[in-house]
């Protein structure tokens, strides 16, 4: 797969398909998206592009600090698994939202990239103010000589999957539902730090993370997670928010206890898969009660789990 910015020359002889989205978290319905996108590429001989931003745009104007499901990097990784041809990434500014939806499509898609065919899906809007939809698409594509695919909603217990739902699911703690939707666990990577090892002193060290602010974080509690070290993959049980029996620091941070692990981890990048909500977070009286709970905990996700 090819990675080009917006700026980037592009050979104007090359035909595309081009695929246009936001993509986060590239769930089920944009796997959909995109499979269609490449089968009807192929049938028509040309080249699959993916035209999407590096920034949510409602986090560049509108300041509305939407919370990321996906890295740009696991974006673009399953991009690639996806046998997309072309990513071109955008940044959005300013400038680039007053370009009113027919300047958007005559000017880039047609004459900067030559397309032959759109792939969107049945809510996109794109142009100055959100103005452009499906309607305005195939309109502009019977003036301009491109053909539009519409790809209908992928339905999930009889909601409509979207990027907005995950992140709700994954703020609920509703792990199984999340799974569902995005086609895998969702999951927070990390450098271990040093914490205050009392884990390590109640017999189960752990390893921990600060999630960064950007992403949607799991609701506080106790999970059932995957941790994958060096790209081996390891049971685990997983404690996130601000650990109320032993510190006063409101700071969210995520505890991992990787079962049959003894190796030291700290400074070293760690993947923490989110499978199943336990229990919520709550405060234990003492230690000795922290670490009765542990047990538990970990009895209760061996005899469901493993």
């Amino acid at each position: 797969m090819k990675i080009i910015n917006s700026t980037d020359l592009i050979n104007s002889n090359t035909e595309y398909g081009i695929g246009l989205g936001n993509f986060d978290g590239v769930h089920r319905a944009h796997e959909f998206l995109i499979t269609e996108l490449v089968s009807e590429c192929k049938k028509r001989n040309i080249k699959s592009m993916i035209y999407t931003f590096r920034r949510h745009p409602g986090n560049v104007l509108d300041n509305e600090k939407i919370k990321l499901i996906s890295s740009l990097e696991r974006r673009i990784e399953r991009f690639r698994e996806l046998e997309i041809d072309c990513l071109c990434l955008v940044d959005f500014t300013e400038e680039f939202s007053k370009i009113s939806a027919n300047l958007f499509v005559k000017k880039i898609l047609k004459e900067k990239y030559n397309v032959k065919l759109v792939v969107t899906g049945f809510n996109y809007k794109f142009g100055k103010g959100g103005k452009g939809n499906t309607d305005r698409l195939i309109k502009l594509s019977g003036e301009l000589d491109f053909d539009v695919v519409i790809v209908p909603p992928v339905m999930l217990e009889n909601k409509i999957i979207s990027s907005s739902l995950i992140r709700e699911k994954i703020s609920e703690g509703k792990m199984e539902s999340v799974r569902n939707m995005l086609g895998r666990c969702y999951s927070i990577k990390g450098k271990v730090e040093y914490g205050n090892k009392i884990g390590r002193e109640i017999g189960f060290p752990t390893a921990n993370i600060v999630p960064l602010k950007d992403f949607v974080l799991p609701k506080a509690g106790v999970y059932y997670s995957k941790t994958i070290v060096d790209g081996k993959t390891y049971d685990s049980i997983t404690n996130i928010g601000n650990k109320p029996t032993v510190s006063i620091n409101k700071r969210t941070v995520i505890e991992t206890h990787i079962f049959y692990y003894s190796e030291l981890l700290y400074g070293r990048d760690i993947e923490v898969q989110f499978v199943s909500m336990i229990r919520e977070e709550k405060k234990f009286s003492s230690i000795k009660a922290l670490k009765k709970n542990i047990i538990s905990d970990i009895k209760k996700v061996k005899k469901r789990f493993l």
